[in-house]
């Protein structure tokens, strides 16, 4: 009977005070789930869940269990609550122990002759992801851009894997791994693989119904082409597509196989908009560490920022560590990646969800900058207008249409998105435009609340004894 009426209290409370009580120390209750509205992402409690992943593409081929332990824990550390995985990895790869995932030489990869001992492997550290409480997306085949995947043909002809088993086999191939992997409340799916899916249409879209049929609590998502979303390559009624996937690097970035590639919020803002409407992620964009000058810790938070502000449910960071080289362990500390931890945590010290692009310009009226360019910024507003957030990727002044906030007095702030500091600026009264400068150079977020609703400093939050510390993250 105690048990009865703590969950009748428990369950009360959270009507009464809504999903930010839980979001912020409790784990996720996995598996995940779409909103009500579909913009993003939920727990089984209907706690938003924030994906801010980490693209370990390799981690199980290339690391041990005990490495991958270490590897999933730091990241949680880091505010990581997702990592993006290949199952398989490219074709011909082995695991650290020498083992390939189905039997036959390359590329006589049978579907239906699974390597235990290999996915026993995997078994392992898909159940430490899930102890750990991080979200895994991980990858059946990949498809592939440039030669190496599991889909289309070889350089002679002959087809690959993937096309060789037909979509009989890719459709056992999901039921399987749905079968195997149902088990596992922590995982998610990512069909394709950096290329659209007209090489082998037949046998993803086999492969993600055999999934949805033997795992179908498990969302499932689908890897395109950079420049390209899941849903500009599916069918809108697609049964296994649950959430989008959008791709892009920015305009200028000539190192993909598309030279004209749309910025990030170009391309969030567009999936926004789609009818029907699904939650989606930036799955992929530059990698901080490559691509020369361009892979700064600074690009790596402009593309998150964008994202997040422009409508999606979240985003995924890149490094070299997609294969993990033998410094692996240097470059979990690069400094994109540690200052995505501030991201999170000015997201979660408020009701983040609630936020809406100001695509057409309404709240941010001037100092945005050039629409399609690297140096833009972008705005979004809560929908009941309790708060709204700016990134500036540099200094500028902002036109702030303080009207366009609820209530009669506004408190403004700066977020130091490379510090997580925050400084209160003083509160303002009056539906006026305002102009707004950053105290320095460098990219800033200016965060604007209706002061009736006492939000935290942002990013902060104020224990009952007065310290303050990072909103929901584990100290560093």
């Amino acid at each position: 009977m105690k048990t009865i009426i703590r969950k009748f209290l428990l369950h009360s409370l959270l009507i009464l005070c809504g999903p930010s009580l839980l979001s912020a120390d409790a784990p996720p209750v996995f598996p995940l789930k779409l909103s009500e509205n579909r913009r993003h992402l939920v727990d089984q409690r209907g706690v938003p869940f924030l994906y801010q992943a980490d693209t370990a593409w390799i981690i199980f081929l290339k690391l041990t269990e005990v490495e991958a332990k270490e590897y999933i824990a730091r990241r949680k550390e880091q505010g990581f609550t997702a990592l993006q995985v290949m199952l398989t990895g490219f074709l011909g790869m082995t695991n650290r122990a020498g083992e390939l995932p189905f039997a036959g030489i390359p590329p006589e990869q049978d579907f239906t002759q699974p390597n235990e001992r290999f996915f026993a492997h995997v078994d392992r550290v898909v159940g430490e992801a899930q102890q750990q409480g991080m979200l895994l997306a991980i990858a059946p085949a990949w498809s592939g851009c440039c030669g190496e995947g599991w889909a289309g043909k070889e350089k002679d002809g002959s087809p690959k894997p993937m096309n060789k088993n037909r979509a009989e086999k890719s459709l056992d191939l999901g039921r399987w791994l749905g079968q195997r992997y149902g088990k596992f409340n922590n995982v998610m799916w990512i069909l394709g693989g950096d290329i659209d899916p007209d090489n082998a249409r037949a046998e993803i879209g086999a492969l993600g119904l055999g999934l949805k049929d033997t795992a179908p609590r498990q969302l499932i998502t689908y890897h395109a082409s950079s420049s390209h979303s899941s849903t500009d390559v599916w069918p809108a009624d697609e049964r296994w597509l649950d959430v989008s996937m959008v791709y892009t690097y920015f305009r200028g970035f000539n190192k993909a196989w598309n030279k004209n590639q749309p910025d990030v919020y170009e391309v969030s803002h567009a999936e926004f908009e789609k009818i029907p409407v699904r939650p989606f992620f930036l799955g992929e964009s530059t990698y901080e560490g490559e691509h020369d000058a361009w892979g700064s810790a600074l690009q790596a938070r402009k593309q998150a920022y964008w994202c997040v502000l422009a409508g999606g449910c979240g985003h995924a960071y890149g490094s070299p560590n997609w294969n993990f080289p033998n410094n692996w362990r240097e470059i979990l500390e690069l400094p994109g990646a540690i200052s995505l931890r501030h991201l999170r945590s000015l997201l979660e010290s408020r009701p983040w969800w609630k936020l809406l692009p100001d695509a057409r310009n309404v709240v941010t009226v001037e100092g945005r900058g050039t629409f399609a360019t690297n140096d833009y910024a972008v705005t979004a507003l809560a929908n009941d207008g309790s708060f709204a957030l700016s990134y500036l990727p540099t200094r500028r002044t902002l036109t702030i249409d303080l009207a366009k906030l609820s209530g009669e007095r506004i408190v403004a702030s700066w977020f130091n998105p490379r510090t997580g500091e925050a400084t209160r600026l003083g509160e303002f009264t009056g539906k006026i435009r305002r102009d707004f400068d950053p105290p320095s150079n460098g990219d800033w977020v200016l965060a604007l609340d209706n002061a009736s609703q006492k939000f935290p400093a942002p990013g902060l939050t104020k224990g009952t004894n007065g310290s303050v510390r990072h909103h929901g993250l584990p100290p560093l």
